[in-house]
C-alpha cells in the first residue's frame, strides 16, 4: 500500500470516529451495551487513524485528562489498603470510564455538540413514547399487549432503565428542550420544541424518580435566571416564581407526583418511627457514611471496603436499619473510599478548570447547566458508579469543554 493510500485510509478512519461518536448519545437512556460496542469500534478506528503525537499534544493540555486519570489512579492506589479485594475489583470495573476517558476526550473535541444533543433527544423521544405506552397499558388500557418495561419496581414505566437512571435524563432533556425552545427564532420551531418539552416533563412526573424531579426544578430556576442574568435581582425573583409555580402545578395537577411528595414528607417527618423506608434509609446511609469519613478522613476505608465497614457501623449505631453497599451519594462514596484527597479530585472532575473558560460560542450557559445538573444528581445517588449516567457524564464532558464550537439558532 502506498503512503498516500495509507494516509487516505487513516483519514477515513478518523472521519468514521467522528461520525460514530454521536451515536453513543442515542443509547444513554437505552440499553448501554450497544454504546460499549460502538466505543470499541471507535477505539479500533482511532488506533488506525494514528497521528498519536497530535492527540497526545491535545490531551496533555486538557486538565480533564489529568484529573480523570488521577482519580482512577487513586482508586487503584486505594486497593493497597482494601481488605475486600473482590469488591475493590468490582468498584474499579464500575469506574472504568475514567480509564477510557482519554479516547472519549480525544474524539469528542472534534464532534459538534449540537449534533450529539439532537441524537440524545432522539433517543429520549423513543423512550418517552414507550414510557407513555407503558403508563396507558398499566393504568387505562389493561388489555393492550405489555410493552418493553423495567421490572425492578412495579411503578416503573421506563422501557430500558429504572427510574433511578431514567428520571435524571428526563430532567436534563427537559432543560435542553426548554433552552432550545427559548432560543428558537420561529414560532413553528418553538412550538415543536415546546411540545417535546411538555411530553418530557409529563413523563418526568410519572417516572417515579424524585431525584430527577427535584433536579429539574433546580435546572428550571437556573434556566430562568440565565435568561434574565443582566438583571440579577429580577432574574432571582423570576427563577423562584418559576420553581414554585412548576412545583404547585405538578403537585395540584398530578396525583402520582403528589403521592410521591407526600410519602417523602411523611418519611422524613417520622424518620425514627418508620424504619427502612426509602427516604429514611437514605438518611441513615448518609449519617453512617459521615461517621465513616470521620473515622478515616485522609485515606478512606479503601476502594472496596465500604460494604464491610458500613455493616460494622450499621450494627453499632443503627441495628434496626438495613445495610447497603453504597451510600447513594457520590460525594460520600468517594470520601468514604478515598478520603479528602479523593473528594477533592471528584470535585475537580465534576467542575474542571476548562469548564469555566467562557468562549462566547452560545454554549456557555448549557455548559454551566450541565455542571449544575450532574453536581446536583450526585447528591442523591452514586451516578458515576452506574453505567448509563457515568457514560452520560463522560460523553457530555468530552463535547462541552474542549475545542471551539458554534451554536446556531433554529
Amino acid at each position: 500500500m502506498t503512503t498516500s493510500a495509507l494516509s487516505a485510509w487513516r483519514a477515513r478512519a478518523g472521519q468514521a470516529c467522528v461520525l460514530l461518536f454521536p451515536a453513543l448519545f442515542f443509547f444513554l437512556p437505552n440499553h448501554v451495551a450497544p454504546a460499549y460496542s460502538i466505543t470499541l469500534l471507535i477505539l479500533a478506528l482511532w488506533c488506525v487513524e494514528g497521528d498519536f503525537a497530535r492527540k497526545w499534544a491535545e490531551l496533555r493540555q486538557d486538565s480533564r485528562f489529568w484529573i480523570f486519570l488521577a482519580l482512577y489512579a487513586y482508586l487503584l492506589l486505594g486497593m493497597a489498603w482494601t481488605e475486600d479485594v473482590h469488591e475493590g475489583k468490582r468498584a474499579l470495573g464500575r469506574y472504568f470510564l475514567f480509564a477510557v476517558s482519554p479516547l472519549l476526550l480525544s474524539v469528542g473535541r472534534r464532534v459538534s455538540p449540537l449534533r450529539c444533543i439532537s441524537v440524545f433527544l432522539a433517543g429520549m423521544l423513543v423512550c418517552e413514547v414507550l414510557a407513555y405506552y407503558n403508563w396507558f397499558q398499566m393504568h387505562v388500557f389493561s388489555d393492550w399487549p405489555a410493552g418493553p418495561r423495567v421490572r425492578k419496581d412495579p411503578d416503573d414505566t421506563a422501557p430500558f432503565v429504572d427510574h433511578i437512571l431514567y428520571s435524571p435524563m428526563l430532567a436534563w432533556a427537559g432543560y435542553l428542550l426548554l433552552d432550545r425552545c427559548w432560543r428558537a427564532k420561529t414560532w413553528r420551531v418553538r412550538l415543536g420544541y415546546g411540545a417535546f418539552a411538555l411530553l418530557t416533563l409529563g413523563n418526568l412526573m410519572f417516572s417515579g424518580g424524585r431525584a430527577g424531579q427535584l433536579v429539574f426544578l433546580i435546572l428550571l430556576g437556573l434556566l430562568v435566571f440565565q435568561r434574565f442574568a443582566r438583571h440579577p435581582l429580577r432574574a432571582a425573583v423570576l427563577a423562584g416564581l418559576a420553581v414554585v409555580g412548576a412545583l404547585t402545578v405538578a403537585y395540584q395537577g398530578n396525583g402520582y407526583f403528589r403521592e410521591r411528595v407526600d410519602i417523602a414528607i411523611t418519611e422524613v417527618s417520622h424518620y425514627q418511627e418508620m424504619k427502612n423506608t426509602s427516604t429514611g434509609l437514605r438518611l441513615t446511609f448518609y449519617a453512617n457514611s459521615i461517621r465513616m469519613v470521620a473515622e478515616h478522613p485522609f485515606t478512606g476505608v479503601g476502594t472496596g471496603d465500604f460494604t464491610q465497614e458500613y455493616a460494622r457501623l450499621n450494627a453499632r449505631y443503627t441495628p434496626d436499619w438495613g445495610a447497603t453497599d453504597n451510600p447513594h451519594n457520590q460525594y460520600l462514596f468517594i470520601l468514604t473510599s478515598l478520603g479528602i484527597p479523593g473528594g477533592i479530585l471528584l470535585l475537580l472532575a465534576l467542575c474542571p478548570p476548562a469548564a469555566w473558560r467562557r468562549r462566547g460560542d452560545g454554549m456557555d450557559q448549557v455548559r454551566v447547566a450541565f455542571m449544575v445538573f450532574f453536581a446536583a444528581i450526585c447528591l442523591f445517588e452514586d451516578y458515576l458508579w452506574r453505567s448509563n449516567t457515568s457514560l452520560l457524564f463522560f460523553l457530555y464532558s468530552s463535547i462541552f469543554f474542549a475545542g471551539e464550537v458554534k451554536i446556531s439558532k433554529d
